[in-house]
């Protein structure tokens, strides 16, 4: 489940040592369903990362699927942080538990 997905597409001055290969590079290799929450308020990942995302995962065939919110940012699950958005945040939590009661 991917209910962050910042940095999974990496600018250039993100690729380390650490974190030598950008995360997107790994698309061809993912071999279990892929759930993506995503705020559209969100910089990190922006929609447009969003959108090339999902581009690779339907370009390898990977059996995903992404929710995305209007009005929500980044951490708009999270109860403690000023983000919080408990209507969208009611209905990502149902996605995860209908994704999980089908994948699981």
């Amino acid at each position: 489940m991917d209910c962050w997905g910042g940095r999974v597409i990496a600018k250039p001055e993100d690729i380390t040592e650490l974190q030598p290969v950008a995360p997107i590079d790994y698309t061809p290799n993912i071999s279990i369903p892929i759930l993506g929450i995503f705020g559209q308020d969100d910089g990190a990942p922006t929609p447009e990362q969003v959108d090339a995302t999902e581009s690779e995962l339907k370009k390898h065939g990977v059996d995903y699927e992404f929710h995305r919110y209007e009005g929500a940012g980044h951490g708009f699950f999270a109860t403690d942080r000023p983000g919080f958005r408990p209507v969208q945040a009611k209905e990502a939590w149902a996605e995860v538990f209908k994704f999980f009661g089908a994948k699981l």
